[in-house]
């Protein structure tokens, strides 16, 4: 009789051991479930940041080209196309002919160069996006003045000048060089992603 108490208190010691270990297995998967559910919903996360940011730098890069293209004498805006195209023309122009205005940035938003750019504020020039994203850029033009071509001659041989002493000579009227800076706006819900790019280019002279 004894034995059997025995036998049946190791048996019910045995049983909560068992218990016990298996309560200890499961607090343990279930902890490590949620740190993998959270790393996954991190990784989501910083893979959306990052295909924003990658749409933010095409943007800006659309931003440049569209303002290269543009400011090509044979790619004139007809009227009513494009009125920021329109502007661009005008702004250029108004630039192009004012001394006074170079060296400073002018939005485009604004054709008569009375307006400085500044990169920042809504965008004013919209791109279609995916649903529930707006998609957009602010452009700047500068005006710096004319790209001086020379042709500079030296060397050693009959009729050419010394290393020390070459000469330059103007190739005629010089083309005209422009900065361009474009600040992209990609808005989705109440985040907002915002990358600039900034290009040098010559027109021919005018």
């Amino acid at each position: 009789m004894t034995q059997s108490r025995r036998l049946k208190a190791g048996s019910a010691q045995s049983g909560a051991v068992t218990i016990m270990v298996a309560l200890m297995l499961l607090v343990l998967l279930t902890i490590a479930a949620v740190g993998m559910s959270r790393n996954s919903f991190q990784e989501i996360v910083n893979s959306g940041f990052a295909r924003q940011a990658a749409m933010a730098d095409s943007m800006a890069n659309s931003g440049v080209e569209w303002s290269i293209y543009w400011m090509d004498e044979n790619n004139q805006p007809g009227n009513g196309v494009d009125p920021m195209a329109q502007n661009l023309e005008q702004l250029k122009h108004t630039l192009a002919t004012n001394p006074n205005l170079r060296g400073a940035p002018y939005s485009v938003a604004d054709s008569s160069a009375g307006t400085p750019y500044t990169g920042t504020g809504a965008a004013n020039i919209f791109l279609p996006g995916p649903n529930g994203t707006t998609n957009g850029y602010t452009i700047g033009l500068t005006s710096m003045g004319k790209w001086p071509v020379v042709n500079f001659s030296q060397g050693n041989g009959q009729g050419a000048f010394a290393p020390g002493s070459g000469s330059q000579q103007s190739l005629g009227p010089e083309p005209d060089l422009w900065a361009v800076r474009s600040d992209s706006q990609i808005v989705q819900g109440n985040v907002s992603f915002t990358h600039g790019v900034e290009a040098w280019f010559t027109t021919p002279v005018q």
